[in-house]
């Protein structure tokens, strides 16, 4: 079974996600999931014994918090001074 299919036939919603499946989810390996944890970009895991889990919503609040690139509202503005002094 595929794991797009398994997806597919849960039943359960996914409240959580593993260290891996966090670096997985938001294109990173998991030992720079640790260096955000530390960094403070994203929250440290909920434990259970030694199972370790990420909550979706802390995951996805820490990342609402992240600061926008504003690089290409830059590049815009500073495109079109450019292209004024010509």
């Amino acid at each position: 079974m595929k794991t797009a299919t398994l997806e597919a036939s849960r039943s359960v919603p996914r409240i959580s996600l593993s260290r891996s499946e966090v670096a997985q989810a938001i294109g990173v390996c998991g030992n720079t999931v640790d260096l955000m944890v530390e960094e403070g970009f994203l929250p440290p895991p909920r434990c259970w014994h030694k199972r370790k889990v990420w909550l979706i919503s802390d995951v996805q609040a820490a990342m609402q918090a992240w600061p926008e690139d504003d690089s290409a509202r830059k590049m815009d503005i500073d495109g079109d001074d450019w292209s004024m002094s010509v």
